[in-house]
């Protein structure tokens, strides 16, 4: 599907890109270097934001909004555990949607 020029990714694709976020969110703390983690994140949220409001269920389209603010929030200020079970949370219901649409 286009939109805008813009080519949204398949939906494995996109689950590829949530399963990878999920264990970059679960390292996030334990890893030394962080860059190529936050890269990860960068990427599903991108996947996230691209793919919203594309084909796909309201409750999914939901999912992809709540992953989009988590992992932005993430970025933003300094790295505190609550915002990182929050975006753990996120991306956990953004894979049960993907994986039951």
């Amino acid at each position: 599907m286009e939109n805008g020029g813009l080519d949204y990714m398949t939906s494995n694709e996109e689950l590829q890109a949530a399963d990878a976020a999920k264990a970059a969110i679960n390292a996030l703390l334990t890893a030394t270097p962080k860059s190529a983690i936050v890269a990860t994140l960068r990427e599903a949220n991108t996947a996230a934001i691209l793919n919203f409001s594309g084909q796909g269920a309201a409750a999914l389209n939901e999912a992809r909004k709540n992953v989009g603010i988590a992992l932005s929030d993430l970025f933003h200020g300094p790295l505190k555990q609550q915002k990182i079970d929050k975006a753990k949370s996120a991306i956990e219901n953004w894979i049960d949607r993907l994986r039951s649409a």
